[in-house]
C-alpha cells in the first residue's frame, strides 16, 4: 500500500487541478493526506486528526484540514 501511495504522491500533479497543488512545503503533504483519508474511521474529524497526529506541533484543526483539502484543487475525494 505504501508503494502505491508513494507512486501517487510522486505523480500528484496528474490528479490535481491546478498544477500548483502540493508544490509548497506544508504540514500536510500528499502522502500524509492520502494516508489520513484512507485511515479515517467513524469518529469525528477532530478525533481522527488527534489520533493521526498525536504531536500537537503537527496537528491541525478540522477547519484547517477542510480548508487544506479544498485548496488543493481536489475535484472529489
Amino acid at each position: 500500500m505504501d508503494q502505491i501511495i508513494n507512486r501517487i504522491a510522486a505523480n500528484i500533479h496528474k490528479f490535481t487541478f491546478p498544477d500548483q497543488a502540493f508544490t509548497r512545503c506544508r504540514k500536510l503533504n500528499a502522502i500524509d493526506l492520502i494516508k489520513l483519508i484512507l485511515n479515517i474511521g467513524a469518529g469525528s474529524l477532530n478525533t481522527e486528526l488527534f489520533k493521526a497526529f498525536p504531536d500537537i506541533n503537527f496537528r491541525m484543526s478540522a477547519s484547517a484540514f477542510g480548508q487544506a483539502v479544498s485548496s488543493r484543487g481536489n475535484r472529489r475525494l
